[in-house]
């Protein structure tokens, strides 16, 4: 028992501080639109929604399934959507392309698991959890899915058979993306900790998970820090049922900060969506260091939160997709989507908030 508490106490990354991290007003929100479960698109299931982006020029939203080549082969979206002050009152899937790896032909089952697009000059860059290995990838494509590179990813996030206890878990990788305002830094965070960092979110305790910072231009990490996740808000209603916490997308909000998604489901009560503002600057960076053990992670504060029935009675799902939209009445839009995991019993939600402008 004190060998353990030792561990735990040389490899807790020192708490994050949130007292000097500003938040924006609080949001508006405006509405949402459902499309349910087993819509077909060009013969493939639309589903599964994970990442999401806008692009002001064509006023459209790229949206990536996280669909393992196992429905059809993995792919993306691009959506066109009504939105203004009463809500979402359109949408429409104007086109599915599927992700090509680089040698121009698609992922085979189970070699690959998206979850994160963003737009980057005229390009998308989208990651993978992890492919039949477990590797994870981020990956950059033309406008029709055709892999054009990825990124080479540190060590530290790659499984390795001679490393045990290395790199990322299973389904707990690369889960967001965000692109810096000036479109020069590409910015990726994992949902829990490096198999190395720490354990999973549990209900006493949250999880260490990474923020990895790119040049985009270049492809070179310029940053690693430590993101220390909230615990599991409640405990399941029955023993042993499911529940967890962990990152599930990430948005550039300016130069200095990012919003970041947590979401936790617990069985039997339902979804929590809670929308954090991080520091940029001030937490330790991990790119030279050999272990998390005594390291200042990002600062946060709470923005947000949606917990079942709020907003009126809203069944909030599984929130995994997050993007700005065009600006609705004066004011900065935001757009969240659900990944219904291809299941009967959940929808593909999309929701509408609109930022009030700052006090002068």
């Amino acid at each position: 028992m004190r060998l353990a508490f030792l561990f735990l106490a040389l490899f807790a990354p020192v708490a994050a501080q949130a007292a000097d991290v500003a938040v924006p007003p609080a949001p508006v929100y405006r509405g949402q639109i459902v499309l349910p479960t087993g819509l077909k698109v060009a013969g493939a299931e639309f589903g599964g929604i994970s990442g999401l982006d806008y692009d002001p020029a064509s006023d459209t939203f790229y949206a990536i399934s996280d669909d393992r080549s196992e429905k059809a082969p993995a792919r993306f979206y691009a959506l066109k959507m009504t939105l203004g002050t009463d809500g979402i009152s359109g949408l429409d899937i104007a086109e599915s392309h599927a992700l090509l790896a680089l040698n121009g032909e698609p992922f085979a089952a189970r070699s690959v698991d998206p979850e994160a697009i963003r737009l980057a000059a005229g390009r998308l860059i989208w990651s993978s959890e992890g492919d039949a290995t477990g590797r994870p990838s981020i990956t950059k494509a033309d406008l029709a899915g055709k892999g054009l590179g990825t990124f080479k990813l540190p060590d530290a996030f790659l499984p390795d058979e001679g490393a045990a206890g290395r790199g990322v878990r299973g389904n707990l990788g690369f889960e967001g993306l965000a692109l810096s305002p000036d479109g020069t830094t590409l910015y990726a965070a994992t949902e829990n900790a490096l198999l190395q960092d720490g354990d999973k979110a549990s209900l006493t305790a949250g999880s260490p998970a990474r923020l990895l910072v790119l040049d985009l231009a270049e492809g070179k990490v310029t940053g690693d820090y430590v993101y220390e996740t909230e615990k599991i808000f409640q405990a399941p209603t029955l023993p042993g049922a499911p529940a967890d916490n962990g990152v599930s997308e990430i948005l550039a909000l300016d130069a200095e900060h990012l919003v970041v998604v947590e979401r936790s489901y617990v069985a039997g009560v339902g979804n929590h969506i809670a929308f954090f503002i991080v520091q940029l600057s001030g937490a330790d960076d991990m790119s030279a260091r050999p272990t998390i053990a005594g390291a200042r992670p990002l600062s946060k504060a709470l923005w947000f939160k949606i917990d079942e029935g709020d907003f009126g009675g809203l069944d909030i799902d599984n929130i995994e997709a997050a993007s700005w939209g065009p600006e609705i009445g004066g004011e900065r839009s935001l757009v969240i989507a659900s990944d219904n995991n291809f299941n009967r019993h959940q929808s593909t939600q999309f929701l509408l908030f609109t930022v009030p402008n700052p006090a002068p």
